[in-house]
């Protein structure tokens, strides 16, 4: 497979073989790439390779993304390896083959930066999955985690925080707090709500502490729910 080529310009200009990418302002635009290439990935159905140049420090490197969005270096010439052979949430995603096609759909309009379709698709799977098999079904959680990406990728970082941690309490319930999808998808809400603007971030920070501490195994010492602890304490009123 031919590596997809990246490159980051001084002034944050993010091109993915080519194509100029939407990036929020003050947001990282490597952030903004690895999210894209997460979603070609679990499109693809298996890992991906990308050469990136982020000419802002002339920085190269070579990185194979995998489909739950985890990465690892790659040498040059170094083919992809598959994933470790962990319980893969989206591997239990399925629901059937017309979810399979439906999700499909919903990544493809991704990849066309058809954000809008992609939400709207991906809205009414997540209305029908629910309806059909619960909130809780590895196929809804799946889906609610596609949604996610694409509304932080729009800019809507308090609704991918709401919902990751909605997710989050999902898998936990499903598969248990220290599970790795409830913890990857608890991190994944962290790193959202930094992105939701201060004005906006109290509201969803009970919800997203109330998780965080029942998932983090010491919560009294873990590091991100003391994070979000600190900027709880200078967002709340005096």
């Amino acid at each position: 497979m031919t590596d997809i080529l990246v490159r980051i310009s001084p002034d944050g200009t993010a091109l993915i073989d080519g194509e100029p990418i939407d990036v929020p302002p003050g947001v990282d635009p490597a952030r903004i790439v690895l999210q894209h290439l997460a979603l070609d990935a679990a499109g693809s159905g298996g890992p991906i390779a990308a050469a990136i140049h982020d000419t802002r420090t002339e920085q190269r490197l070579r990185l194979q993304i995998n489909p739950d969005g985890s990465t690892r270096p790659l040498a040059p010439g170094e083919p992809l390896t598959p994933p470790v052979a962990t319980p893969d949430p989206a591997s239990e995603g399925s629901a059937s083959p017309e979810h399979d096609q439906a999700l499909q759909a919903v990544y493809e309009a991704g990849r066309a930066h058809d954000f809008a379709r992609a939400a709207e698709q991906a809205d009414r799977l997540l209305a029908d999955l629910t309806a059909t098999h619960g909130e809780r079904h590895p196929a809804t959680l799946t889906t609610a985690g596609v949604r996610a990406d694409l509304a932080w990728m729009s800019g809507d970082y308090r609704y991918a925080a709401e919902l990751w941690t909605y997710i989050a309490h999902g898998w936990a319930q499903a598969k248990g707090p220290l599970s790795r999808p409830a913890r990857s998808s608890a991190r994944q809400a962290a790193a959202s709500w930094k992105d939701v603007p201060d004005a906006e971030a109290l509201a969803s920070a009970g919800p997203l502490l109330e998780m965080l501490t029942a998932i983090a195994p010491d919560p009294e010492t873990n590091a991100t729910v003391l994070a979000v602890r600190r900027r709880i304490s200078t967002l709340a009123p005096a």
